[in-house]
């Protein structure tokens, strides 16, 4: 029986489902896996990769990365490049920390590092090696969204801008290092209050730049006068004062140091201000920093003392160029105790060596140099001071007087050379230097003597030996021993009470007599000879062998000498516009066919030399502006009047030429020379004196006579053949003329001018003739190209008495030469007259048909024709003259 007939009694039977609990422990499983993935990532950080030089001290898994001591990174990997020249690091950089990563972060390896300075790095002894990490300065929680990179190169060390992170930086500047080394302290009154950080070579490599930091709680001691100075191993000087052995202390002499003073006024600085640093305390020159303006040669150097009463009160530190080059710069320090001193009354005085037969006083200064000595005065403060000599400070004081000498030579005085009048030095010299071709003395007098100094006070060397040989004798003067071993100068006292801004210094007290011409009652001229005559400096100046002057000097010029000569005043009118001076000097003698002439000067002319003058006419008498000197009268008496000629190109003329006028010579050429500039020739002449007011002359025409040879006029000038010459042909009337022209024809009367026009020139040439009938009427004047070059443009010129033949329809052509034809019907020769072969020429005629067409006016143009007509040559036109 089955179940399903069984009645259910209205009950419902429901089967229960529900998971195992089975299932708990994997569910709880994959969460904690969940969970544990989820801080592995979280806790991964940023991977970076960094270069490094090599792998000393780095270990996988345990080399941390720090910031500031604590742990923000730590290596995952090591590994070599490719070429197993670089070293790659894998690091993770926790996620807190990804925020120090920027383009700029920078990484180093932190070690432990030992030497004398100190020990650096010990953590890294405890925890080993560890890579520092130093972000890009600025606020981090901005940088923390930007982008970066991953890859990343390891500085070799700490960077320098780390080291003094504490500190108040500073740089020093240095010729070379020394004894320093990064860790040398930075001493003040010997307490350590910085360290040197690192050092380095200047871009141009001529300095060391030391980096210096500073501790802040002593960043108040440095200023702007802070002097720095090296202090490292021992220095020693040995010199006239001893030896001086500095050692500062053990510390300094193992591992170097520096000093620091800062005086009291320096203004506050800011950190990464730069410094000198000196090579010991004299050079950095502690004390009170004034500036100085020394003298030319003063001979100061570095370290040079500065004194007061023979007491060092300061030292010259440094001595260097002013910024414009034009004067030399000292810098000095003063002892603080000398604060009040330093005002503008007081004076430094630069001390210099004497040494002479006279004087002796700081003779140590030719070893040493020379110092300075502090004369205090009062006034307002300052620290720019001028450093004056001696002789300036007396001038300063009021207590001497300046004067300026000039003479053409130094003598053998020096600076020092006492100033005596009548044996009593009243003055002395101070400098002596050249000023354009004279030698100047800058001297003194001392003010209790100036009034011997007036307006005609001459001024003369005593320290020597004065030998004068005169007429009467020789004099001989000597002075004391001491100034002639020493040398000095003496001077007179004459004239109004007042200084003169300048004295000629004379070479002897004789000469200095000669100086009554030069200061009073006297007229100078200037004389110019090619060479010196035998004359000297006092020679007399004679008219007709009376003396009226004296030579004062004499000095060489371009192409000569020139004598300045003095003529007293009483005689100066005895010079006028017709003197003539000459050589008086010593015996002339004349011999010639007439005999044996010999003239002797006055004795004081054959002692030293003479010059005479006179009035002569028409002699040469100035150059420009200076006199003329000649050798002998004679020579002065012939010359006459020099002219000068151009001439476009030379045309056989030659030093010596006579120049004629109707056959008598006139004159002579004395120079030919060429004239690059102008392109010409010159040519110098001299127009004998008697007859210079009727030849030298405006419009006097002056031209080379050339032989010539006509079979119709027959010859000329065959005398030129042998020996040529220049005519002249002098002018009726004009002023005086000095300049001509040269030309190569005589002067023909002007006539009316007229053109031709050709395509060639052929034998056309200056000079060829105009005919008419075979007779001369003019000539051509100039044959040159027209303005287009398309013709030949030919200018004449017809004589006045024949201008009235040429007509407006006259015809022109050309009978120069031989016109020879050859053709079918045989040769035709035709040809002019023979002379007109030889010098060639133009014939016009006037045509004869018709009436006579009026006269052609001046600058009618004409065309000329190669050859003429049969009918043109039988023309017979009838032209009257009027």
């Amino acid at each position: 029986m089955k179940n399903d007939s069984l009645p259910n009694n209205g009950i419902t039977i429901k089967k229960e489902r529900r998971i195992s609990p089975l299932w708990i422990l994997p569910i709880i499983a994959l969460c904690l896996a969940g969970w544990l993935g989820y801080q592995t990532y979280t806790n991964m950080g940023q991977r970076v990769q960094i270069h490094f030089s090599n792998a000393q001290g780095l270990v996988e898994g345990r080399t941390t990365i720090r910031y500031q001591g604590l742990e923000v990174g730590i290596v995952k990997k090591i590994s070599l490049s490719d070429n197993l020249n670089d070293i790659y690091v894998s690091a993770d950089i926790y996620p807190k920390a990804t925020k120090l990563l920027s383009a700029n972060t920078r990484f180093w390896l932190v070690k432990p590092q030992a030497s004398l300075s100190g020990i650096t790095g010990l953590d890294a002894l405890v925890s080993g090696n560890y890579i520092a990490i130093q972000p890009e300065a600025g606020d981090l929680d901005k940088k923390k969204n930007e982008s970066f990179s991953t890859n990343y190169t390891a500085l070799k060390e700490e960077p320098l801008d780390m080291r003094g992170q504490n500190g108040f930086n500073l740089t020093l500047t240095s010729k070379d290092l020394g004894s320093i080394s990064v860790g040398s302290k930075i001493m003040f009154r010997k307490i350590a209050i910085g360290e040197v950080t690192s050092y380095t070579l200047a871009p141009d490599s001529s300095t060391v730049k030391i980096q210096v930091s500073i501790k802040r709680e002593f960043a108040h001691i440095v200023n702007s006068d802070s002097r720095f100075w090296n202090v490292s191993g021992v220095n020693a000087s040995v010199g006239f004062n001893g030896v001086d052995i500095q050692l500062d202390s053990l510390n300094a002499l193992l591992m170097g140091a520096i000093a620091v003073d800062s005086p009291e006024g320096g203004e506050k600085v800011e950190s990464n201000k730069t410094y000198k640093l000196y090579p010991d305390i004299k050079t950095a020159g502690r004390g009170i920093r004034i500036t100085m303006s020394l003298p030319d040669d003063s001979n100061i150097s570095p370290n040079a003392p500065i004194m007061y009463k023979g007491i060092e009160v300061g030292q010259i530190t440094a001595v260097h160029l002013a910024e414009d080059k034009s004067s030399v710069e000292a810098s000095a320090a003063v002892q603080p105790a000398f604060l009040d001193s330093l005002n503008s009354g007081t004076q430094f005085v630069l001390e210099e060596p004497k040494l002479s037969l006279t004087e002796m006083k700081n003779v140590s200064n030719f070893i040493r140099g020379n110092f300075v000595t502090l004369v205090p005065g009062v006034g307002s403060k300052t620290r720019q001071f001028d450093v004056i000599r001696n002789n300036d400070l007396l001038r300063a004081n009021h207590m001497t007087k300046p004067i300026t000498l000039f003479a053409d030579d130094a003598y053998g005085l020096d600076v020092g050379t006492q100033i005596l009048y009548r044996g009593i030095p009243v003055g002395s010299v101070n400098k002596v230097h050249l000023n354009g071709e004279r030698v100047q003395f800058d001297a003194q007098i001392d003010t209790q003597y100036q009034n011997l100094v007036k307006s005609q006070s001459r001024f003369f060397i005593s320290g020597s030996v004065d030998a004068n040989l005169s007429s009467s004798g020789v004099s001989i003067s000597m002075p004391p021993i001491k100034h002639l071993l020493a040398g000095s100068i003496s001077f007179d006292s004459k004239g109004e009470n007042k200084i003169n801004s300048e004295y000629h210094l004379y070479a002897s007290k004789s000469l200095a007599e000669l100086a009554k011409y030069e200061t009073s009652g006297s007229t100078s001229l200037t004389l110019y000879a090619a060479s010196l005559p035998p004359v000297s400096i006092g020679s007399p100046i004679l008219y007709r062998n009376l003396e009226v002057g004296k030579v004062s000097k004499f000095y060489l010029v371009d192409g000569g000498v020139k004598i300045q000569a003095r003529i007293e005043n009483r005689y100066k009118h005895l010079v006028t516009n017709k003197t003539v001076f000459w050589n008086h000097s010593g015996i002339k003698v004349d011999a010639g066919l007439n005999g044996l002439s010999v003239t002797a000067s006055p004795i004081a002319s054959l002692l030293k030399g003479g010059i005479s003058f006179d009035n002569l006419s028409g002699v040469e008498n100035k150059l420009n502006d200076n006199w003329i000197l000649y050798d002998d009268y004679k020579s002065a008496r012939q010359f006459g009047r020099q002219i000068t000629l151009i001439a476009p190109v030379n045309k056989s003329v030659t030093k010596g030429m006579p120049i004629k006028y109707q056959g008598v010579q006139v004159g002579e050429v004395t120079l030919v020379h060429p004239n690059f500039q102008l392109k010409n020739v010159e040519i110098t002449a001299r127009i004998f004196p008697e007859y210079v007011t009727n030849i030298a002359k405006d419009n006097s025409h002056f031209w080379v006579v050339l032989p010539e040879i006509s079979l119709t006029t027959g010859a000329k000038n065959i005398d030129t053949l042998l020996s040529p010459y220049i005519q002249v042909d002098p002018s009726a009337t004009g002023n005086p003329q000095y300049k001509f022209d040269l030309d190569t024809q005589p002067q023909i009367t002007a006539g009316t001018t007229f053109y031709l026009q050709s395509l060639n020139k052929d034998s056309l040439r200056i000079g060829t003739p105009i005919l008419y009938r075979d007779f001369e009427v003019g000539r051509v004047t100039n044959v040159e190209l027209g303005d287009l070059s398309d013709r030949v443009i030919t200018t004449f010129e017809i004589q006045p008495k024949y201008t009235y033949l040429v007509r407006k329809n006259s015809i022109f052509w050309d009978v120069s030469g031989v016109n020879v034809s050859v053709g079918l019907s045989g040769a035709s020769v035709k040809a002019g007259t023979v002379d007109s072969i030889l010098r060639g020429g133009i014939a016009f005629s006037t045509p004869e048909d018709g009436a006579l067409q009026p006269k052609a006016t001046a600058k009618s143009t004409f065309v000329l024709h190669k050859e003429a007509q049969s009918e043109w040559l039988s023309w017979q036109t009838a032209i009257p003259k009027n």
